[in-house]
């Protein structure tokens, strides 16, 4: 039915791959899931380029912020994100969860020199001008990846993954001095249940 079509026709003429497959994928019903402001007393928003993860903050009673120049890949706007996330902030919000593709869609095409890359525009447009920003006002920052995404498998996996909690009264539990999966293994600090990282950051 596809091979025919008037498009396809006009795509190979142009040398260009015809669609030849329909894939009908995330279908679903909504997640029952408790309120943000009902678990923890705490408004919030969320800021991705990620449908699947904005409908999931949605779905938890998070605002759902466009972004201008926010994508799923390397050439997102970092600083377009971390504005954002401070406009929430200073809109009265009490939790902002900024979301940024890039590492991950670099591992799923085995972009090893554009993943150390996402990492780094991370610190750099992200991490550090938070930190810069908010130094003023007491914080924390929770910074971690929802799951890894190792260049020799180019799909998720399920091994544990790092995660720091930076607080700005200076008070330290543990941890280690640097932050990758070796050091992170090294202070035995895991957490099984991921729900429950949620629960450590905003000191529950």
């Amino acid at each position: 039915m596809l091979k025919n079509h008037p498009v396809n026709l006009r795509r190979m003429e142009r040398g260009l791959n015809p669609a030849n497959s329909v894939w009908l994928w995330g279908e679903g019903t909504r997640l029952s899931l408790p309120g943000f402001k009902e678990k923890y007393g705490l408004s919030g928003s969320i800021i991705s380029a990620v449908d699947l993860l904005k409908g999931i903050g949605i779905c938890a009673g998070l605002d759902s912020v466009d972004v201008p120049g926010a994508t799923g890949n390397i050439r997102t706007d970092f600083t377009a994100k971390k504005n954002a996330a401070i406009k929430e902030l200073k809109s009265g919000k009490d939790f902002v969860y900024i979301h940024i593709e890039a590492p991950d869609e670099c591992g799923h095409r085995r972009e090893i020199e554009n993943k150390v890359k996402s990492i780094e525009l991370i610190d750099e447009k992200v991490v550090k001008p938070l930190l810069e920003e908010l130094k003023f006002d007491d914080h924390r920052i929770l910074l971690l990846p929802d799951h890894a995404t190792p260049l020799a498998m180019r799909t998720h996996t399920s091994e544990p993954v790092p995660f720091i909690i930076y607080d700005s009264r200076g008070e330290r539990d543990g941890g280690a001095d640097g932050y990758d999966e070796a050091q992170a293994a090294e202070t035995g600090v895991y957490i099984a249940e991921g729900h429950e990282l949620m629960d450590r950051f905003l000191e529950r």
